[in-house]
């Protein structure tokens, strides 16, 4: 199995005896960072690349890439363009629109070469790129001159954000999708397709901080009826096959409607990466496990979910910019609870900042943790948290100037 861009995530997921047991990971290249050179590296691999059985990405620039190796090595995946219908979240809305049109918000495009660029949709509403992520460039927008202020912003930029896929495709992404804003309990589907088949996996609840951009924590399996969760299977079966899409795991995020009705957030053609160590948690098997089946054509296995285990993602965060000073040792965490996984996300000497983040916080480190009950799970995130102290020097406050 050929490994592209491992990450840190990555290769704590597979430091999996169940995974290591079955497959011979063969990682190529390094974690994809800002200068990262993506067509040098693809049409390096297509002539130089050692031959495997698949190829492997999870995130948005890897599963990119993957796609496109792997359709150019004749291995079972989505394929580039079925990827880029996923990926792309104007050209996935309008296919959405035909597929499954009551899952559908309103949403138009806004183009940033227009100088004349006028709000699309009644305020107020939501905009962020047609391609990024970790809630990059996303806002809510109430009036006119915030409309203005977020178009300023991304036309500033949305090419550094955007470079990745520009570089892959070819082509601009010079544009913004205005939505309409959507209410109710946001949780993420996950599942796979093979064979035009969708299988699911299950769906995570997602908690947000009240200022509505950012993540707190992710917890699995959801506190969501059956109802819901049954329309959202029915939704993924109709719209993934409409994508084109095959091959791999897939993830849907939803808004769940107080009356129970799901609304499509957005649709990624990749595996939930930071929701893996949940899904092994809760059923004993990684869907870092079952997206490397479905690389390689095999049929994945999902055991059934536990009904005595609860897990979570949590996200530490800051929300005021700084240096970082010293990051802790995960192993105090992983010598408390050797099931836990833990991301450190910056590095001493570095601005929050420089990081990817989102618009409203600064990210630190991701903390997967299982427990019996969502009470003990809390509790041992609140330890964890003791046991990860973070030094951060505050930036100095700007001087005005009279």
């Amino acid at each position: 199995m050929l490994v592209v861009c491992p990450s840190q995530r990555d290769r704590l997921n597979f430091a999996d005896e169940r995974i290591l047991d079955r497959y011979a990971l063969r990682f190529a290249g390094q974690p994809i960072d800002p200068g990262f050179g993506a067509c040098t590296f693809v049409d390096h691999m297509v002539r130089f690349g050692p031959a495997a059985d698949g190829i492997f990405g999870s995130s948005d620039a890897t599963g990119h890439i993957a796609a496109i190796l792997a359709e150019a090595a004749g291995l079972p995946g989505p394929g580039r363009a079925a990827f880029m219908r996923c990926h792309d979240k104007l050209a996935s809305r309008e296919i959405q629109a035909q597929a499954v049109p009551e899952a559908t918000p309103a949403f138009a495009p806004v183009n940033l070469d227009d100088p004349r660029v006028r709000p699309p949709l009644p305020f107020p509403f939501f905009m962020k790129p047609i391609a990024a992520h970790l809630s990059q460039l996303a806002y809510q927008v109430r009036d006119e001159a915030e409309f203005a202020g977020v178009v300023a912003q991304a036309r500033r930029e949305i090419d550094a954000i955007t470079a990745h896929d520009r570089a892959l495709e070819g082509r601009e992404f010079r544009t913004l999708i205005a939505e309409e804003l959507l209410d109710g309990s946001l949780v993420t589907f996950e599942g796979w397709i093979q064979a035009g088949r969708v299988r699911p996996v299950g769906v995570t609840d997602a908690v947000m901080h009240p200022n509505g951009i950012s993540f707190l924590r992710f917890e699995y399996p959801s506190r969501l009826p059956e109802g819901p969760q049954r329309a959202m299977t029915g939704i993924a079966e109709r719209l993934m096959p409409a994508l084109g899409f095959g091959d791999s795991t897939f993830n849907i995020e939803f808004f769940v409607r107080p009356d129970g009705r799901p609304m499509i957030v957005e649709v990624n053609g990749r595996m939930a990466s930071q929701f893996a160590p949940l899904v092994a948690a809760v059923h004993g098997v990684s869907t870092y496990e079952l997206q490397l089946d479905l690389c390689t054509g095999r049929t994945p296995d999902l055991p059934p979910a536990r009904d005595d285990v609860v897990a979570a993602s949590f996200v530490l965060r800051t929300y005021a910019d700084a240096v970082v000073r010293s990051v802790p040792d995960p192993t105090t965490v992983l010598e408390r609870y050797p099931h836990a996984h833990v991301e450190v996300l910056v590095r001493p000497g570095h601005r929050l900042s420089e990081y990817e983040q989102d618009t409203a916080s600064q990210r630190l480190a991701i903390v997967a943790l299982a427990a019996r009950d969502r009470a003990s799970l809390l509790a041992r995130f609140a330890e964890a948290v003791d046991l990860l102290p973070f030094e951060l020097e505050p930036l100095p406050a700007p001087v005005r100037r009279s």
